[in-house]
């Protein structure tokens, strides 16, 4: 069973209710791992981050140092990756 190193930012980490945990997961992509991270309210991180089965676009997925794009979610993970899981903030300009 792979292991991985999971740190939530920000928006995430109010809806997982931690910022750093180890967590052992069943099945070995990025997807597998989010669905076994169950949120505060009741679901998994999954549900909240994902759409259509890609990354919604205001939130971002790093494993070892290197940003996912939407459409990664099924890359395998082998054991002892960090993954970290945080919300995108955008600026705009304007006033």
């Amino acid at each position: 069973m792979p292991i991985a190193n999971v740190a939530a930012l920000g928006a995430t980490r109010k809806m997982l209710g931690f910022s750093r945990s180890t967590v052992k997961f069943e099945g070995g992509t990025v997807a597998d791992l989010l669905r076994q991270l169950p949120t505060l309210d009741g679901s998994c991180l999954y549900e909240r981050l994902v759409c259509n089965g890609k990354l919604r676009s205001d939130f971002a997925i790093v494993v070892d140092g290197l940003s996912l794009k939407a459409d990664q979610l099924d890359r395998q993970l082998h054991g002892d990756e960090q993954v970290v899981t945080m919300a995108i903030i955008r600026h705009l300009a304007g006033g």
